[in-house]
């Protein structure tokens, strides 16, 4: 049976929220449209997925994908969206924010108007940001500001997790969608060639009343990584860039144990050593957590990969000499044979970190 809509719904700790979702959505879409709702859960602790599976259970139409071992939201609306053969999509929250009482005017006007998107906006019309904390409400529109740099078309609310879409918009620009952090909306349409043709349908949204809110630090951390490999990531890898920043933040490492070193009275080349070893450890102990966030090694394959990391960088730290003094041989500049040396190591140890290290 050919779907017309299928909503996908991304969860992490929502265990509260999922029998009371799927009821709203069966009260507010009938059985005139069909549709089926898809759970993408992140291997919650709180036993979410296991709500899903009641629910799948009691109604036909509600299926669940639990993914373990990585998280991120825009990567399981992406999935959850692969596993689906509706004609649109829907996405929103689990956390019974969005209301779902208009989606089928959200449906009816991408097809009756031949749109790429359908967007739920807070500040359209009469939309509303309801009880959301002032604070939440300068952050969303300071975001929103930064967003129109690399956006193609003028949304109200291009922050918006409540949106519809349609297949044929998706398949087009999936393979170059990011999939990075929180705001799917954001990277659906700067990745698209051309500017989609979309309207926003205001909504009010409600209060949480369950669950806890996902806006952490690493949240912003990752909507700033999602402009960035917008912006300039056609031209210098996002990993690469990233991986570059932690290696200076090493540097500042390597110099402040230096430092203690020597002033604890240690040789300067034992306090190299020292400073050599901490430097590599802490660029590593960064790149897993930031860099590599979605292949993070854990357990017994974090010493494993730390010890490949040590021989990847040695070997990058090799190159780097190396390369700098050759070039200081032939042109007698320092500073740009440091720099390239620099440069060139940075790249050595990009690569075989990437291929050996997070394979």
């Amino acid at each position: 049976m050919q779907l017309d809509l299928s909503i996908i719904i991304p969860t992490f700790n929502e265990r509260e929220n999922v029998q009371k979702l799927v009821e709203l959505l069966h009260q507010a879409i009938g059985e005139k449209i069909k549709w089926e709702a898809i759970f993408v859960d992140d291997n919650s602790p709180d036993g979410t997925y296991q709500e899903i599976q009641k629910s799948a259970k009691a109604w036909g139409n509600v299926r669940g994908i639990r993914r373990v071992g990585r998280r991120g939201l825009s990567s399981a609306v992406i999935e959850g969206m692969l596993a689906s053969s509706a004609k649109f999509f829907m996405v929103m929250d689990g956390d019974l924010q969005h209301d779902e009482k208009i989606i089928p005017k959200m449906l009816a006007a991408i097809q009756a108007n031949n749109l790429d998107l359908v967007v739920g906006s807070r500040f359209v019309g009469a939309g509303s940001t309801g009880e959301l904390a002032a604070n939440r409400v300068k952050i969303s529109r300071f975001a929103t500001t930064l967003s129109q740099q690399i956006l193609k078309i003028k949304l109200t609310d291009p922050m918006s997790g409540f949106f519809m879409l349609s297949r044929q918009f998706f398949e087009q620009n999936v393979g170059r969608l990011s999939a990075i952090g929180f705001k799917i909306l954001l990277d659906l349409i700067a990745s698209s060639k051309t500017p989609p043709a979309f309207v926003e349908l205001p909504y009010q949204m409600r209060k949480r009343t369950a669950g806890e809110s996902k806006l952490e630090p690493i949240v912003v951390w990752e909507y700033l990584l999602l402009l960035l490999d917008k912006s300039i990531g056609r031209f210098i890898p996002l990993r690469f860039m990233m991986f570059v920043a932690v290696g200076l933040s090493g540097v500042l490492v390597h110099l402040g144990i230096l430092y203690v070193a020597i002033n604890l009275n240690y040789s300067f080349v034992i306090a190299q050593i020292i400073a050599t070893i901490m430097a590599m450890t802490s660029n590593y102990i960064l790149n897993n957590i930031f860099t590599y966030k979605d292949k993070r090694l854990t357990g017994r394959k974090f010493f494993q990969g730390l010890l490949s990391f040590y021989l990847a960088c040695s070997f990058g730290f090799l190159v780097n000499i190396l390369l700098a003094d050759f070039l200081f041989e032939l042109n007698n500049i320092w500073w740009l044979a440091g720099l390239l040396g620099a440069v060139v190591g940075s790249v050595w140890n990009y690569g075989m970190t990437k291929y050996i290290t997070w394979r």
